[in-house]
């Protein structure tokens, strides 16, 4: 039984009346992780809104449930920045943050996890991963 079985089941009514529904943002630019997150985010059946920059990303957070997926190589933003801004606001700390990057820069991963990441993932295994990352995170039970 997937998220959206248990949406419809009269009996998990109650447990998703109190739970507002996960609010997925991802700083992401480049076009093919654009398109792999839009369709497995729609196959998960959760939607997924797409900010070009770190103002568009902090004003879109409308509330503590909040998935936010981070390119660490995306160059129209500092990634790190908005990790750490995001992670000392008390408004948006809550916000889990994963971030994805290539597989060889450790240096990066490391500035990532001080930053606050949640979650810091090879693009390779990001992308295995997708599907399942963002039905686990649009479950709440």
């Amino acid at each position: 039984m997937d998220c959206k079985d248990l949406r419809e089941d009269p009996r998990a009514a109650s447990v998703f009346a109190e739970t507002p529904p996960l609010q997925i943002l991802a700083a992401v630019s480049d076009l093919i992780f654009v398109s792999k997150i839009s369709a497995a985010a729609k196959q998960a059946g959760c939607p997924v809104e797409f900010c070009r920059d770190s103002q568009k990303l902090m004003t879109a957070i409308s509330g503590k449930s909040c998935l936010i997926i981070v390119d660490l190589n995306n160059t129209a933003l500092d990634p790190v920045a908005l990790i750490s801004s995001l992670k000392s606001n008390p408004e948006t700390q809550q916000a889990q943050v994963i971030a994805y990057l290539s597989h060889v820069q450790h240096e990066l991963k490391r500035e990532a996890e001080k930053a606050g990441a949640d979650l810091v993932l090879p693009r390779s295994i990001f992308s295995q991963n997708l599907l399942e990352i963002l039905r686990q995170r649009s479950c709440h039970l």
